[in-house]
């Protein structure tokens, strides 16, 4: 069994203000997944939300009051935002219909690998709200941070068919209304909005098990999931980072993470 690191916490600086979660962005394939994966690492990579915890300045953040969470196992192996019964392996396929699951584990180990990859992070996840409401003023704010490819392929088009063939920049859900108040989630477009003429609301996304989660478990939380075009900072193919656009991406998405949850309190 692997003894690397299954995320990383970065702790707030007094005034605790809010949280965001980065649960797509791990790229290590523990060994005891590796017997049950393709060799294509191509295909693995083909999904993951690539660099999304470099797109924010975490120390800035920390410095705000906002803590950070990132997974750091890659989501072919456990998918965070899928329920526990679910996450193990759940990709047998990738988005481009690339076979990625090639054998499955035994009940026993299956259910080993939840307790360990899986179950922690949402430990974690109530652990960090819980301490926030102790300390917040109003009710408490999560963000859960993603990234999409910026056109959706077959895969994403049979889940969604109405969907843009090109994606917006930025795409804010509250599983239609449900997860933060309306206000909250238009402050939150409104912010992303000054550096970005292309923000929706759940569409195409609705907001993921986390978000469902945390909303089932904390119910007055304003907790939304934004979700970043991979055009707007990567070279999608080569899976690559693109400097000039990655630079004044990660300021202002930065500063605007600050403002709406200062904005909360």
């Amino acid at each position: 069994m692997s003894d690397f690191p299954i995320f990383k916490y970065f702790a707030p600086k007094e005034p605790f203000i809010g949280i965001v979660s980065i649960p797509h962005s791990g790229e290590f394939i523990p060994v005891e997944f590796k017997p049950f994966l393709t060799d294509d690492l191509k295909a693995i990579a083909c999904d993951v939300d690539f660099k999304v915890d470099e797109l924010v300045d975490i120390e800035k953040l920390n410095e705000a009051g906002i803590a950070v969470i990132v997974s750091t196992i890659h989501r072919t192996c456990v998918d965070l935002n899928r329920p526990e019964n679910k996450a193990v392996l759940n990709w047998k396929s990738n988005s481009h219909g690339e076979k990625l699951v090639v054998a499955e584990p035994d009940t026993q180990l299956r259910s080993l690998l939840e307790s360990k990859y899986h179950i922690p992070y949402f430990e974690m996840l109530k652990t960090m709200i819980l301490e926030l409401q102790k300390k917040a003023k109003k009710p408490v704010s999560f963000i859960d941070l993603h990234s999409m490819p910026s056109k959706p392929t077959e895969y994403h088009l049979k889940v969604t068919p109405d969907q843009p063939l090109i994606r917006p920049d930025f795409c804010v859900s509250d599983i239609e209304g449900i997860s933060c108040t309306k206000n909250y989630i238009n402050s939150v477009c409104k912010e992303l909005e000054t550096f970005s003429s292309n923000v929706t609301q759940n569409i195409p996304y609705y907001g993921g098990h986390i978000t469902r989660f945390i909303h089932k478990t904390y119910s007055d939380i304003n907790n939304i999931q934004i979700e970043i075009s991979r055009g707007i900072y990567m070279d999608e193919q080569k899976k690559e980072l693109i400097g000039e656009l990655v630079e004044p991406l990660k300021e202002n998405l930065t500063n605007s993470l600050v403002k709406f949850f200062r904005s909360n309190q």
